[in-house]
């Protein structure tokens, strides 16, 4: 099966204490926990490795909880490590987020990392 040349990211977002459908946009009120979704899928005609995914905190939010790869959906291919400049990954960190994807990402095959944050 050929698949293209393309591999494709899609990030959406699900507001937890509302009970919204994932999309790419919400409505959110302060206190609420809003859930990120970054999703890449493998198009291409060959495995890829060496995959750093890369997000941020969004202004007027902190993260709700820690970022753990073991809540992120990963092929078995795959290990991860969540990276900040400044090493810190607990609630109420503010900043960049960085995923080292350690392994392969076959062809056809979808990967998965989230985070948490709360609206202040």
């Amino acid at each position: 099966m050929a698949f293209g040349s393309e591999v494709t990211f899609t990030n959406t977002v699900t507001n937890i204490t509302q009970g919204s459908e994932a999309s790419t946009a919400l409505e959110g009120r302060p206190g609420d926990v809003i859930e990120y979704n970054i999703d890449l899928f493998n198009g291409t005609d060959d495995a890829i490795s060496n995959i750093q995914l890369v997000s941020a905190v969004p202004p007027f939010t902190a993260l709700a909880a820690v970022i753990s790869c073991n809540n992120s959906d990963l092929p078995s291919t795959l290990s991860c490590d969540v990276i900040t400049p400044d090493s810190v990954n607990q609630v109420g960190y503010q900043g960049v987020i960085r995923w080292q994807l350690v392994g392969k990402l076959g062809v056809g095959h979808r990967a998965r990392v989230s985070y948490q944050v709360i609206i202040k």
